[in-house]
């Protein structure tokens, strides 16, 4: 099992998330890899928060050397390249405690035709909320059948997320998980739970890209990873 978080100068977040992983080891009988990837931060790299904070996990941290702005897709599919079978991919301000993690990967057999979703709420009071198209777990297979996540959108906000699960509808059968809760800290508790950037989060473009690829009946994302990388821990 390999998940997959991505970092845009999150230092406070990824320390709180580095906490919950830590309390996998006494839970988990086979712990997942993290795959770390820093998406070009300008200010705090994620290797140092890492190195700093402590890792039970077993841990990759890559890091895009081009910091292009709205660059989820490109991020999620270093991830991917680098994972293996099951991969569970999220967001830095959403978190898995460990009981959850036991009962999403281990307590119930998993298929390859399925992708999984968890119940979601935000905390500190547990109101649920709509569950998030980012927060999936689905096999790599499914992944590669899809041509991975599409970088057409990178550059610019939004509608990346909805095409890959457009189109991973269309291999893989949804099944929702209530059992399963995952827990979204706000940024009022966690300054950074959120990426802070002065970035535009205008959607015009890529509601253009998406209609566009609608149209043409969402065909499968080729030419991923469209920048250069490096492994840094």
């Amino acid at each position: 099992m390999d998940m997959i978080y991505l970092y845009y100068d999150n230092p406070n977040m990824l320390a709180v998330q580095l906490d919950i992983w830590n309390a996998y080891a006494g839970v988990l009988r086979e712990l997942p890899t993290v795959l770390l990837i820093d998406d070009g931060s300008p200010q705090t790299s994620a290797a140092d928060i890492v190195r700093a904070r402590g890792c039970e996990l077993p841990i990759k941290v890559f890091r895009i050397r081009e910091d292009i702005p709205w660059n989820f897709a490109g991020a999620r599919n270093l991830g991917c390249a680098q994972a293996k079978g099951w991969i569970y991919v999220s967001d830095i301000d959403t978190l898995l405690f460990a009981e959850d993690a036991k009962v999403f990967f281990e307590d119930k057999r998993l298929q390859k035709n399925c992708f999984y979703i968890p119940k979601r709420v935000w905390l500190p009071d547990e109101v649920k909320a709509k569950p998030a198209l980012v927060n999936l777990l689905f096999h790599k297979e499914r992944y590669q059948e899809l041509g991975g996540y599409d970088e057409d959108y990178a550059g610019h906000y939004g509608k990346e997320e909805t095409d890959y699960f457009t189109r991973l509808k269309r291999v893989a059968k949804r099944v929702y998980r209530p059992d399963v809760v995952t827990r979204v800290m706000p940024p009022n508790i966690v300054r950074d739970a959120h990426t802070i950037t002065e970035r535009p989060r205008d959607k015009t473009r890529n509601r253009l890209v998406y209609a566009r690829k609608q149209a043409a009946g969402f065909p499968a994302a080729v030419n991923p990873l469209r920048f250069s990388w490096e492994r840094v821990l």
